[in-house]
């Protein structure tokens, strides 16, 4: 089952009805769901493995933990700024990804996140970066993988 943003300004009780007839339709015909969204929330509860995009490209991939818990792109790490949490008492505020989307007709010769990216080096400017294994199962195209990396990624990726 091929799913795009099927819960896409639906009320909750809708979306929540949607996504329990996708889960019945998957046991039922034993078939996998290929789910495209921008809702995180769904992607959370919905998903065992994910692929993040931008700019027309897979920036990550990895199951849903290492997606939600142990994010290896900043374009993963900005999504998750920018989402609510629900956490009771909890104060905080929503990250906004700065600045704007690149010209998909006329793609920038280096990495598409290029000029949003809060890590940006000159190497992203000019060359599209490769991916990265983080893990067994978990990629990321991102010159800050490489081992030639000048940031220090840990203190990145430790929020």
């Amino acid at each position: 089952l091929i799913a795009d943003e099927p819960t896409t300004a639906l009320d909750v009780t809708i979306q929540s009805q949607i996504l329990d007839l996708m889960v019945d339709l998957q046991r039922t015909n034993n078939m996998a769901i290929v789910l495209i969204t921008h809702d995180l929330g769904v992607v959370a509860r919905m998903a065992n493995n994910v692929a993040v995009m931008y700019a027309g490209e897979v920036v990550e991939q990895g199951s849903v933990d290492d997606i939600f818990y142990r994010s290896a792109h900043p374009y993963t790490l900005g999504l998750k700024s920018a989402m609510p949490t629900n956490q009771q008492g909890a104060v905080q505020s929503l990250a906004p990804i700065a600045g704007a989307p690149p010209d998909l007709f006329d793609v920038p010769p280096g990495c598409g996140y290029y000029s949003r990216c809060p890590y940006a080096m000159e190497v992203c400017e000019v060359t599209p970066p490769k991916v990265f294994d983080v893990d067994r199962a978990h990629r990321s195209r991102c010159w800050l993988h490489h081992n030639d990396c000048p940031l220090d990624v840990t203190e990145i990726y430790r929020s």
